[in-house]
């Protein structure tokens, strides 16, 4: 079997095993609801968030089962703009030893990345849905292909993506090349770790499912934009592709044997348990009043930051 068909069949697996990769929000990890009104407060040690989504990676091998992402955003207003956290979480089971691994952050794609043409505030879907099992294929490919033997292995992924785009992308980057690729070290010295009980003495959040992972920070993205609603729904509510690549490292107890790649669209969804109950007892009611409830957790969000500006 040639290596350049095993590499075919391994980008093919992965896009087909996306399909089921489902998007849960504040409502299903259960984030403190903000007092008197529908939106979440959610304290992650000295972070806080407003919104939140968690996604499994399901193409892995049985001894990486149980891995997950997580995109956390809040916001702050200052005097003149809005300041936005996007942090990216790591779940990972108790006890895991991670193999050799990488996390490919695509930080800043096109608006064509997205889950079709609905609410951008509720809206979940798939890489699949996203973009297209062309594009998936191809950067699971791309990332199969590059030499993944070495200490430097996501330095060599970032720069391979930054210097190439394959023409099933053109349409979800942002120019000609990929801009604002960002790989972090999963594994090894500096790279992330779990948060441990001393600083997670702060939290009252936990956004992983299952709730007994560890969560791991491993990227975070800090902007600033202006207070309009276009903004603010970029910055909460747009997607994130993430690659991660996992590979052999000979020193490495838990290797695998071969190298596998899952791609995963990730973005932060506004549906929290009480605004979930408000919504489905809505559901009988007519569209302008089904509108109405949706304008109002914009309205609850931006309630939120209202109130950390002024504290």
């Amino acid at each position: 079997m040639s290596r350049q068909y095993l590499l075919t069949v391994l980008a093919v697996l992965a896009t087909a095993s996306s399909i089921n990769a489902q998007i849960l929000s504040c409502a299903d990890v259960e984030c403190p609801i903000t007092k008197g009104i529908t939106s979440a407060t959610c304290t992650v040690v000295d972070k806080i968030f407003n919104a939140v989504g968690v996604v499994p990676l399901e193409y892995i091998g049985d001894d990486l089962k149980g891995l997950s992402w997580t995109k956390a955003v809040g916001a702050v207003d200052a005097s003149s703009d809005r300041e936005y956290d996007q942090s990216f979480y790591l779940g990972t089971p108790l006890g895991i030893r991670l193999p050799a691994s990488c996390a490919v952050f695509f930080n800043k794609v096109s608006d064509r990345v997205r889950f079709g043409d609905d609410d951008s505030k509720r809206s979940k879907g798939t890489c699949n849905q996203a973009m297209t099992d062309g594009c998936i294929n191809a950067l699971i490919k791309r990332a199969l292909e590059v030499d993944l033997s070495g200490n430097d292995t996501c330095e060599k992924l970032q720069t391979e993506f930054l210097a190439n785009l394959d023409s099933e992308c053109a349409s979800f980057a942002t120019g000609n090349n990929w801009v604002d690729v960002t790989a972090v070290d999963l594994v090894g010295d500096g790279s992330p770790q779990p948060i441990d009980s001393h600083k997670n003495a702060t939290s009252d959040c936990w956004p992983t499912s299952p709730k007994n992972n560890d969560l791991r920070l491993v990227h975070s993205i800090n902007s600033t934009g202006d207070f309009g609603a276009e903004t603010m729904a970029k910055h909460f509510f747009g997607v994130t592709p993430i690659l991660t690549v996992f590979f052999p490292a000979g020193d490495n107890e838990a290797s695998v044997s071969q190298a596998e790649a899952q791609l995963t669209c990730i973005k932060a969804i506004d549906l929290t348990t009480t605004s979930n109950a408000t919504q489905t007892q809505a559901e009988g009611t007519s569209d302008a009043i089904r509108g109405s409830g949706v304008s109002m957790v914009l309205v609850g969000i931006m309630t939120v930051v209202f109130a950390a500006m002024l504290a």
